[in-house]
């Protein structure tokens, strides 16, 4: 009998403004790829209590003023956390944040490298299309660009 794995993690899309332009931060993990600081949940921790403690041991930044909503949300298949031999469903729900101070100190257990980019920029460096997709998300919340046509609805 196979039962289905489902591993659970929250993160953060951050963001902070410099007069009229708004930058994002990204991360580059240790296996290589760019993306949001994000994490598993700890015994009694709530979805924005892990989101917030991921990014402080991440990248330094501890004072942010998070946002519960929209929270944006990724799914995809990986190897299993505690089996490299299984494949797990990862979700992940990421709360945008705005961050007052950029200053960035990196854990490198984790993370290898990091950058503030533009919404044009940051969609060029991320690695995988599903993180494109929360950075639109994120981008039309924020008011940068305008939702899809298919997301539009017609009346008053």
């Amino acid at each position: 009998m196979s039962s289905e794995t489902i591993e659970q993690s929250f993160g953060v899309i951050p963001f902070y403004r410099k007069g009229q332009r708004v930058y994002f931060l990204l991360v580059q993990h240790n296996s290589g790829h760019w993306s949001f600081p994000k994490g598993h949940p700890e015994a009694g921790e709530t979805e924005v209590d892990t989101a917030r403690r991921e990014l402080c041991e991440e990248t330094g930044i501890c004072d942010v003023a998070l946002r519960a909503e929209p929270a944006l949300e990724e799914e995809y298949t990986k190897p299993a956390w505690e089996d490299a031999q299984r494949i797990a469903t990862k979700r992940v729900r990421y709360f945008l944040g705005e961050v007052r101070n950029p200053q960035v100190r990196l854990q490198r257990a984790e993370i290898q490298d990091y950058c503030w980019a533009p919404y044009e920029e940051a969609r060029e460096i991320l690695t995988y299309e599903s993180s494109r997709r929360l950075l639109e998300r994120a981008a039309q919340a924020l008011g940068l660009i305008k939702q899809a046509h298919d997301d539009l609805r017609a009346g008053g």
